[in-house]
């Protein structure tokens, strides 16, 4: 079943007679492609199932909860809650409700503008009833945002040359050319550096470093044309925006070491520098790897993997907890029995096991950490009827077996499989994220941009960002969701 001595088991059998295969693969078909699989199946089903309810279970809880708050703020023939009263609200919370943390007067102003969605400064039942989903907003201006060519030379904004260089660093052409030459840059690092792949000393491959080579030449064009390309973004997107990118932070590190590398050469020879240039030119080969955020499907693996790593930590907690007690009953039953020492009695019952072959010594239950390092191994099935061989031979029992059925049974077939159901949700909502229209996000799904003037409102606020607190774990398409119904029809993003 878990094939870890697959076909071992059935080579006797088959030796001797070709058709005592049949018996096997019937088997691995039914257990293994089918059986485990409908066990896959029925664990996801139970996690979305449950994810749903949970889901409606706080929806519910937050509808009522508004309509509780509203009723208690409104009386009489009074349906509507007044921006006065909100404000009260705000203040009640910033001194009683720390855990919320502080709601500033712009912010609570800002809720309430959104709230209000037919303008007419007051919230009714159905405008109400979205508080708890805007009170999850937390705000930034777009000043923030802006570039240093918006803050020092506003002059330029309006220039054609700008808006020339913002629709070209905007469009696909301008990615996919600089796709190109990373492309054409690897090709040029395998070849300059191919004396010392081929095994040449670095007296031998030193010509190559020189800064009056031709490859140098080349290496020095790649680095302007790179340095261009940062400083033109930086020039239309900011410093905050830019670097709010893991790629580009990526590339703008190894571009500024290509410029540190080539001031560097350029006023030293010794053996240092050309080791520090082979260094940062092979580093500047990794911007390949931007392939895996250009292409989609690489994208969506990628934001599915960084996006996982939060809500993994519930489960990694519960497989700590399988890990631990599984640790603890083999130290209370196994500990000590593995042992090396020629005085003690149970050394000698190892002997032809495949645990002692396998030189497996240090798997053992002689303490918490050796126990936990143990069940790990379970964990991932690899070799583990040669641990289950030296358990059982020094715990003289057969009974011993059930130790590693139950473990397996418990970390494998649930906790494995519940990996497994959070990995392929968390996939399907990043994946139904990115192939869905929505112009009211960003590419992201978390952020947008929002002006005052297009809010039913006659305070003006300015330009600002709106994002989904982090802190609060959502997925994209989750925080996608949230941003239309608070800001469908009445928003018209911008891609900042």
């Amino acid at each position: 079943m878990t094939t870890v001595i697959y076909p071992d088991v059935m080579m006797a059998g088959y030796n001797e007679n070709r058709f005592a295969a049949l018996f096997f693969v019937i088997y691995m078909i039914l257990v293994f492609f089918f059986f485990q699989n409908v066990i896959l199946g029925y664990v996801c089903n139970i996690y979305n199932n449950r994810r749903d309810e949970k889901d409606a279970e706080l929806e519910t809880a937050r509808q009522d909860y508004c309509r509780k708050a509203f009723d208690i703020l409104t009386s009489g023939d009074v349906t509507y809650v007044t921006r006065q009263q909100l404000m009260g609200v705000f203040l009640i919370l910033n001194q009683e409700c720390h855990e919320i943390g502080i709601v500033p007067e712009e912010r609570a102003e800002l809720i309430f503008a959104i709230l209000d969605k037919d303008g007419s400064e007051k919230l009714e039942l159905n405008e109400f009833l979205y508080f708890g989903q805007a009170m999850l907003l937390e705000f930034e201006e777009y000043a923030n945002y802006g570039s240093f060519v918006e803050k020092f030379f506003p002059s330029i904004l309006e220039s054609a040359f700008y808006n020339d260089l913002k629709q070209v660093i905007h469009s696909d052409w301008f990615e996919r050319s600089i796709d190109l030459i990373v492309t054409i840059n690897a090709v040029v690092v395998v070849v300059h550096s191919y004396p010392m792949l081929a095994g040449k000393t670095f007296q031998d491959s030193l010509a190559y470093a020189q800064v009056n080579s031709p490859w140098e030449v080349v290496e020095i064009l790649f680095t302007i044309i790179f340095a261009l390309e940062m400083m033109s973004k930086l020039a239309v997107f900011g410093v905050k925006r830019y670097f709010s990118s893991l790629r580009n932070i990526f590339d703008g590190a190894v571009t500024i070491s290509a410029i540190f590398s080539a001031f560097y050469t350029c006023f030293t020879t010794s053996q240092r520098s050309s080791h520090l240039t082979r260094f940062i030119i092979m580093a500047r080969v990794f911007r390949i790897l931007r392939f895996f955020v250009v292409v989609k499907q690489f994208k969506t693996m990628s934001k599915t993997f960084f996006g996982i790593l939060p809500a993994a930590s519930r489960v990694a907690l519960l497989l700590f907890c399988v890990i631990y007690t599984w640790s603890w009953i083999g130290m209370h039953f196994f500990g000590g029995l593995i042992t090396r020492d020629p005085n003690n009695p149970t050394s000698y019952l190892l002997e032809g096991t495949d645990f002692a072959d396998a030189f497996y010594w240090a798997n053992n239950f002689n303490d918490m950490l050796s126990g936990a390092n143990v069940c790990f191994n379970l964990l991932v099935i690899n070799n583990w009827n040669e641990m289950e061989s030296g358990i059982v031979a020094v715990a003289q029992t057969k009974l011993s077996r059930y130790f590693f059925l139950t473990f397996y049974i418990m970390g494998v077939m649930i906790v494995n499989n519940l990996v497994i159901a959070l990995v392929i949700d968390y996939f399907l909502d990043e994946f139904e994220s990115d192939n869905e229209e929505v112009d009211e996000v960003f590419e992201s799904g978390r952020e947008l941009v929002f002006d005052s003037d297009e809010l039913p409102t006659p305070k003006e606020f300015g330009k600002y960002v709106a994002r989904l607190n982090p802190k609060y774990r959502l997925t994209a398409m989750k925080s996608k969701k949230v941003l239309k119904q608070l800001f469908s029809q009445r928003v018209r993003a911008r891609s900042v």
